[in-house]
């Protein structure tokens, strides 16, 4: 059942005739100038996976500046330090002491997966934002070693893992006015297909790599609807979060049919505008207490027209299936071997 919330659309007009990537519409910087949260969220901890790449590395420039402690995950952990260290240079130029921490954490390995989140409570007992950001996009076929579909594993079960072991910080962390908050990086791509429920790894049938993505990304959005319908009543809330059609890495290495037409030029987003819906997600006041629904474009997403062009915005009618999200968490827990919550 879609959800019921609607949001004040505060920016849907600034959204309704983009020009194109650096236009107009939000960074995610003007987002925090709009909710008045630079500085003020120093007793706050996010965490944020694919903090080195993409628009992970904006997110994680944003978020430090509100004073939160910004912690985030990276496969090669070299590269995090180097991200790390460029964004505390950046703010300290500002007069702005961001504190930033990086965790090695590679999503295509649960074990790797365990270790971060083992890592992660050392130091921090409590939880307020986790930000399931990191992604691949239409890879070719290949199982992890755990035994499951890449796209699937890194984009939805290894996300689900962590917040699973995650799961007593941020309940605990739940305050009755500022609710702990999980924010699922989803995409349009859902648009191409529903998750295969029972057929996760392509177990039955060929593989075809956009298939794959669309019900990761399914998934994404999936996970959040039931999160919130599992956890909102104890003070967790979930949203799934379309940046926007950004060209960073995710899509620079494929083929010229995943990239945009010139019908939707002007529709892409800079990274500093595809970070602004996920921070706003993350932080932004009009979202607390609430979740279960899809955004984009800086609010809550409608439902997709019928006769909706590619790459225009909205859902698709998939992205709400209380079975199948249902179904989906207690596929996940098994396969995980963790016990239904």
């Amino acid at each position: 059942m879609p959800p019921t919330f609607q949001d004040s659309g505060k920016y849907a007009a600034i959204h309704a005739s983009p020009k194109g990537a650096g236009d107009a519409r939000p960074t995610a910087h003007a987002i925090l100038q709009d909710e008045h949260v630079i500085g003020a969220l120093a007793d706050k901890t996010i965490l944020l996976t694919g903090g080195s790449s993409g628009i992970g590395v904006e997110e994680v420039r944003a978020l430090a500046a509100t004073g939160a402690k910004v912690v985030f995950t990276s496969r090669d952990l070299a590269k995090g330090h180097g991200v790390r260290d460029d964004i505390v240079a950046h703010w300290k130029e500002q007069g702005v002491q961001p504190r930033i921490e990086v965790i090695q954490c590679d999503l295509q390995s649960l074990a790797s997966v365990k270790r971060a989140a083992e890592e992660f409570k050392k130091d921090d007992d409590k939880l307020n934002v986790l930000v399931n950001n990191a992604g691949i996009a239409m890879t070719p076929f290949k199982l992890t070693q755990d035994g499951f579909e890449q796209q699937f594993a890194v984009n939805h079960l290894a996300h689900f893992l962590l917040f699973q072991l995650l799961k007593p910080l941020l309940l605990a962390a739940s305050t009755p006015t500022f609710s702990s908050r999980v924010v699922n990086v989803a995409s349009s791509a859902h648009h191409m297909g529903s998750v295969k429920v029972g057929n996760y790894s392509f177990e039955q049938g060929g593989y075809d790599a956009f298939a794959g993505y669309a019900s990761s990304k399914t998934c994404n959005i999936w996970m959040s609807n039931e999160l919130e319908r599992r956890y909102g009543s104890q003070g967790l809330h979930s949203t799934s979060v379309h940046p926007g059609g950004i060209m960073t890495g995710l899509l620079n290495s494929h083929d010229e049919q995943v990239r945009p037409q010139e019908n939707i030029q002007r529709a892409m987003k800079s990274v500093e505008q595809g970070a602004a819906s996920v921070v706003l997600a993350a932080i932004g006041k009009e979202y607390e207490g609430v979740g279960g629904f899809y955004m984009e474009d800086c609010g809550v997403s409608a439902a997709l027209p019928e006769n909706a062009q590619f790459g225009e915005p909205g859902y698709k009618p998939w992205a709400y299936d209380e079975e199948g999200e249902r179904r989906l968490w207690l596929d996940s827990l098994e396969m995980l071997k963790l016990n239904d919550d």
